[in-house]
């Protein structure tokens, strides 16, 4: 039999659940009060928070001003997905009716100029250039979308590496498989040839510059070499 105690738990749990229940009904149905944006990275601003809010008011707009359920974030995150600025996003719905995005934004490492400008993602992606900001990276030309998988492994390293991400300011196919690289402040040419060894060709430039740059004769030169395995060669003026 059922005494008291039992009895009353049975109470306290059934009203708990009906507290539940009741909580997750008036948050489905309630409308959204504002929409607020974070930009997870905002030191490069490819699309704005204001852009981002007319999105999710605009599909907003279209679901009667309301959440109804989870798909419903589901379908705002495609739409914020979908923009060509946008990497991935994540949505967020509070009790007191605050709509919440957080954007993570995809980042160029080149632009690249065949009929006119784009950039090239971290993905190795295509990607429109944005009207919000211009991202400082190298210029690559000579190419089609058919040659980008193959210059993509060198904008990485050039990514990847502080010095030669601020040093290497365009890349340029001249023939098959053979590119040339323009640095920042010198007016010598560097033919990189194909896209191989690039650990080993593009630390021997490294150390040459360090050593050229230490003698100040890195103005002595038209062109640095580095096609030849471990050689640096390089021709005077």
């Amino acid at each position: 039999m059922f005494n008291l105690h039992t009895l009353r738990l049975i109470l306290i749990l059934g009203v708990l659940f009906f507290l539940v229940g009741f909580a997750n009904h008036r948050r489905k149905m309630k409308p959204v009060q504002s929409v607020e944006v974070k930009l997870m990275d905002a030191s490069k601003i490819f699309i704005t928070e204001f852009q981002v809010k007319d999105l999710l008011q605009a599909t907003l707009s279209s679901h009667g001003d309301s959440i109804v359920n989870e798909s419903n974030l589901a379908h705002f995150e495609k739409v914020l997905n979908a923009n060509d600025m946008v990497k991935s996003s994540e949505i967020f719905y509070s009790l007191d009716g605050i709509l919440s995005a957080e954007i993570i934004q995809r980042q160029p490492i080149a632009r690249i100029k065949e009929n006119g400008f784009y950039y090239l993602d971290q993905d190795g992606e295509p990607m429109p250039l944005s009207s919000n900001y211009s991202s400082r990276v190298p210029l690559v030309s000579g190419v089609k979308k058919k040659d980008l998988k193959e210059v993509y492994p060198l904008l990485m390293k050039i990514e990847a590496d502080d010095f030669l991400k601020k040093h290497i300011i365009a890349i340029r196919k001249i023939s098959e498989k053979n590119y040339v690289l323009s640095v920042r402040d010198k007016d010598y040419m560097v033919n990189f040839g194909q896209i191989s060894y690039l650990e080993k060709k593009l630390n021997n430039y490294k150390v040459f510059y360090k050593k050229a740059a230490q003698y100040k004769k890195l103005d002595n030169y038209k062109r640095i070499d580095l096609q030849f395995g471990n050689q640096v060669v390089c021709t005077i003026k």
